[in-house]
């Protein structure tokens, strides 16, 4: 597997907000059964809902939970092609091409979702996301993910889930997990559980980061090369 190389977390850090995926596109110890049946549920619910982009992104999520990147980046394609100005796209684009080994098209994608929508919230969860989960260790950086996981829940008032469940893997990565069951399990109570699949995986999360572990990316099964 490809090294996330120096220029994506460059990229990260673009301007002065300098924030940066995935959105996260977040994996999770779910065991695998549980994960075909999902990708089963958003391969149906996308048949009757071609045109809805999140069904796109949330069986993305679910094929990088089994390290199939490159069917994840098609499913993100296809969530551009339909929502083709949302930054928040391209920033779960990049992140997964960054676990997918090809750094190149990571900073691209870094590097046009911040000139789409510099300084965002986005931008501060993408960027923490990233530095709390790189598969590289040289790449992460607990406290910076921590403060940059910190400006993206300020910025929205303590109520996105998602944003919320990047400063618990932020505290993952520090080694705080007092403060990152914390979060996370504040993550846990503002998905609605009518949002099964979501729910069950920061549940999970939850359980893992009880054990004291920290949350990382799936090795892709078949390692994208930069160009």
């Amino acid at each position: 597997m490809k090294r996330v190389g120096v220029a994506v977390l460059c990229a990260l850090m673009i301007s002065t907000a300098g924030c940066t995926p995935g959105v996260q596109l977040h994996p999770s110890p779910l065991d695998t059964s549980a994960r075909s049946d999902r990708i089963q549920d958003l391969s149906m619910a996308i048949n009757r809902s071609p045109r809805n982009p999140k069904f796109y992104v949330q069986r993305a999520q679910a094929f990088e939970n089994n390290g199939e990147y490159k069917d994840a980046l098609a499913d993100l394609n296809q969530a551009m092609i339909l929502v083709p100005d949302d930054p928040k796209y391209r920033f779960l684009r990049g992140i997964a091409y960054a676990y997918a080994g090809d750094d190149d098209a990571a900073r691209q994608d870094f590097e046009r979702a911040e000139q789409m929508d510099p300084g965002s919230a986005e931008s501060y969860n993408a960027r923490a996301w990233l530095w709390a989960t790189a598969p590289d260790a040289s790449m992460r950086d607990g406290k910076k993910a921590v403060d940059a996981a910190t400006k993206a829940c300020q910025m929205t008032n303590w109520q996105e889930p998602e944003f919320v469940g990047t400063l618990a893997a932020a505290y993952a990565e520090t080694g705080d997990f007092d403060q990152a069951i914390k979060w996370q399990q504040k993550s846990v109570d503002l998905t609605p559980q009518t949002l099964l699949s979501t729910y069950n995986e920061r549940y999970a999360r939850l359980e893992l980061y009880q054990s004291h572990k920290p949350w990382r990316p799936t090795p892709p099964r078949n390692p994208i090369k930069s160009s």
